[in-house]
C-alpha cells in the first residue's frame, strides 16, 4: 500500500539549491570510484598574465566536469531497504539502483525480462515460476552475483517481517511464497501457496530486486544505510545525507539495456512543492517531480524555457468508511455520503478541471473497471441522500453527527479545501452536521488504517502492480485498511467479514475477490471484478472521489528516450516509474 505510496503509495519526492557543472564527455570507469563524488566543475587555475613561452602539447591534467543532471523531489525517503520500502520515492531508488527477475517497460504498463532471459515460465498447476538469470551480472561494487546469493536474499523477504516496520514483505511475499530456491548458479524457482494470477507483476516491484547482502544481511532491516549503496541496476548510490540528497553514478558493472547517459544524478530534497516550483524557475534544478497543485502549475507553463508534462497515471483519493464505528456502521448513512458527494465540483472548485472524477476504486482502463456508485447513487442525488437518512431516522431535527478526518499537508494545500466542500454538500442534505478535523500524517494514517479511532477519514492510493486487485483487496481483505469489512483471523489470507448488517454481501465480496486472485482467465476475471464493483458500492466500503495525475517539470535541455513510450514525460509511464537513465542533458 502507498499512501503517497504510505504509496502514496501510491504518496510519492525530494530536492536545495546548486550551481550545475558544465556538460562535459562522460569517462567510462573500469571501477566502482572510492573518492568523494564531486558535485559542481573543478576551479581552475588564473589564466596567466603573460604569454607562455612554449606551448604545452600534453593532455591537461584537469577532469573534465561531471555532465550532471539534478531532480528536486519533495517526498521524503521512508527506507531504503527493499524488504521494507513501501513509498514511491523509495522505490524509484532502489529501482534505479537494481532490477528484479521482471521490471516493467519505461513508459509501458508492459512487462519485460530484467535479469531473467525472458518471462519465466509457469507449472501447469500455476504454484511454480522458474527463471534463468542473464550472464555476467554483478553488483556495482565489481562483486559476484549468482542465483545462490539472488534466492537468499529473495528468502530474507520471507522471514524478515518482524524486524521491519512496514510490513512490505508481509504483503508481497509472506502471502504468496512458499519457498525460493535456486537450484544451480543460474536458476531461480519460485513457489506459491496457490495460484496467484497477477503474481508475475509482483514480481516487478521493489521488494523483489537483487540486494546486496553485504548492506541488507539476512536477519535485520537497514532502512538508511551508509553509501556507497550498491546493487546490479544503471546507477549506484555513491553519496547519502539523509532529509538533503542522494547522488547516483553510473554502475560501471551494469549489463543491461538502460546504461546511464550522464555521470551523474543528484535527487534533492526541498520542504514543499512551492520551494521546488522557485527552484526550476531559478535553474537550480533540472527537473522538478511530482507533488503540485494546480496553481503552481499554471504560472510554470507560462515559462520560457520549462516544459509541464503530465504523466499519464497517477494516484486515487477516497474516503476510508469504518464500518464498525457510529455513525458509519449504519448502511443507511453509508449510502448517503455516496449520494451526496458532488465530484464534479471538487474537479472544477478547487482543482480548476485537473483532477477526473472517479466512481470506482477501480480507474478506467483497469481490467473489469466499472462506474458503479455513479449507477448506483447518481451522484449527487440530495433526494436519495435524505431517503437514506430519514431511513434510519435522521432528519434536520435529527441529524446525525459526523466527524471527518484528514491530514491538512500529506496530499497538499487544497485537501482542506475539498474536505470543506465535501462537509458543505454533506451537510445540504439537511440531515448531517460535519465536523471537519485535521491529524499529522504519521498519526493520523496509524489511526486510520487500524479501524479504531475515525469513522470517515482521507486516504491516497497508488497501485503497487498495475492489477484491479491492487486497487479492491487492500479495503477488503483483513481489516480492509481501516474499513473492518473482513477482520483479519490467524491462518486466513482474506479475513472473515464481520458480523452484523453487512455480513451477507461482504462474505459475497470476499469470495468474488478471492475467485479473481487466482483465476487465469482474464475474462473470467473481469467479470468477477464486475460483480465485486457492484457489491462495493452498495456496501460504500470506501468512497472514491478523484484520479489525480502526476506532473514532471523540467528545463529545455533536458530529454527522455524517443525510442521509448511517453519521451514528452521523460519516459514516466502509468505506473510512475522513473528510469533515471533514460535522461540524457545538453550543455
Amino acid at each position: 500500500m502507498r499512501h503517497n505510496r504510505w504509496f502514496q503509495v501510491f504518496a510519492l519526492l525530494a530536492m536545495a539549491s546548486m550551481i550545475l557543472a558544465a556538460c562535459g564527455p562522460a569517462a567510462t570507469p573500469t571501477t566502482a570510484p572510492t573518492q568523494p563524488v564531486v558535485t559542481e566543475a573543478p576551479t581552475q587555475a588564473a589564466p596567466p598574465t603573460t604569454a607562455p613561452t612554449a606551448v604545452v602539447t600534453e593532455a591537461p591534467t584537469t577532469a573534465p566536469a561531471k555532465s550532471t543532471i539534478i531532480i528536486g523531489v519533495t517526498d521524503k525517503i521512508a527506507s531504503l531497504d527493499p524488504a521494507d520500502a513501501y513509498a514511491t520515492r523509495d522505490w524509484e531508488l532502489i529501482k534505479n539502483i537494481s532490477e528484479g527477475l521482471v521490471k516493467w517497460k519505461p513508459g509501458e504498463l508492459t512487462l519485460e525480462p530484467g535479469l531473467a532471459t525472458d518471462l519465466g515460465t509457469i507449472s501447469a498447476d500455476g504454484l511454480t515460476y522458474t527463471f534463468t538469470l542473464k550472464d555476467g551480472i554483478k553488483f556495482g561494487d565489481g562483486s559476484e552475483f549468482n542465483a545462490t546469493i539472488y534466492a537468499a536474499q529473495l528468502n530474507r523477504l520471507l522471514t524478515i517481517g518482524p524486524s521491519c516496520p512496514n510490513d512490505v514483505a508481509d504483503t508481497l511475499a509472506v502471502p504468496y511464497v512458499s519457498k525460493i530456491e535456486a537450484p544451480d548458479a543460474k536458476t531461480i524457482v519460485i513457489t506459491l501457496k496457490q495460484p496467484v494470477a497477477y503474481f508475475i507483476q509482483i514480481l516487478g516491484t521493489a521488494p523483489w530486486v537483487a540486494s546486496d547482502p553485504k548492506t541488507f544481511p539476512a536477519d535485520a532491516c537497514n532502512l538508511f544505510p551508509s553509501a556507497p549503496i550498491y546493487g546490479v541496476g544503471s546507477f549506484f548510490i555513491s553519496q547519502y545525507t539523509k532529509d538533503e540528497q542522494i547522488v547516483l553514478e553510473p554502475n560501471p558493472y551494469y549489463t543491461g539495456d538502460l546504461p546511464p547517459k550522464v555521470d551523474q544524478i543528484i535527487v534533492k530534497d526541498y520542504a514543499d512543492p512551492q520551494t521546488m516550483a522557485l527552484a526550476i524557475q531559478n535553474g537550480e534544478i533540472d527537473i522538478a517531480w511530482r507533488q503540485f497543485s494546480p496553481e503552481q502549475l499554471t504560472p510554470l507553463k507560462e515559462i520560457s524555457g520549462l516544459t509541464v508534462s503530465a504523466v499519464p497515471g497517477g494516484s486515487i483519493r477516497y474516503l476510508i468508511v469504518n464500518h464498525t464505528m457510529a455513525p458509519t456502521n449504519d448502511p443507511n448513512v453509508d449510502k448517503a455520503i455516496a449520494a451526496a458527494i458532488d465530484r464534479n465540483e471538487i474537479a472544477d472548485t478547487v482543482y480548476q478541471g485537473n483532477v477526473t472524477p472517479l466512481y470506482s476504486m477501480v480507474p478506467p482502463g483497469f481490467l473489469g473497471a466499472t462506474e458503479a456508485f455513479d449507477t448506483m447513487y447518481a451522484s449527487p442525488d440530495l433526494d436519495a441522500a435524505k431517503a437514506f437518512l430519514a431511513a434510519s431516522g435522521y432528519t434536520a431535527d435529527n441529524p446525525v453527527q459526523l466527524e471527518m478526518w484528514y491530514p491538512p499537508e500529506h496530499y497538499g494545500a487544497s485537501t482542506a479545501a475539498w474536505m470543506e466542500l465535501i462537509k458543505k454538500q454533506l451537510e445540504a442534505t439537511g440531515a448531517i452536521q460535519v465536523t471537519l478535523k485535521a491529524q499529522e500524517w504519521s498519526t493520523y494514517v496509524t489511526a486510520l488504517t487500524q479501524g479504531e479511532s475515525y469513522p470517515v477519514g482521507v486516504l491516497g492510493w497508488f497501485f503497487d502492480y498495475p492489477d484491479s486487485s491492487n486497487y479492491l483487496d487492500p479495503f477488503v481483505y483483513n481489516g480492509g485498511e481501516g474499513t473492518n469489512i473482513a477482520l483479519a483471523q490467524e491462518g486466513s489470507s482474506y479475513g472473515v467479514p464481520i458480523t452484523g448488517t453487512f455480513e451477507a454481501d461482504a462474505t459475497k465480496l470476499v469470495d468474488l475477490l478471492a475467485q479473481a486472485d487466482t483465476e487465469p482467465d482474464q475474462a473470467k476475471r473481469a467479470d468477477l471484478y464486475t460483480q465485486a464493483q457492484e457489491i462495493y458500492a452498495n456496501m460504500v466500503v470506501t468512497v472514491p472521489l478523484f484520479f489525480n495525475a502526476e506532473h514532471v517539470v523540467y528545463r529545455a535541455n533536458i530529454t527522455g528516450a524517443s525510442d521509448l513510450a511517453s519521451p514528452e514525460s521523460l519516459n514516466i509511464g502509468p505506473n510512475i516509474e522513473f528510469y533515471y537513465a533514460t535522461l540524457s542533458k545538453t550543455p
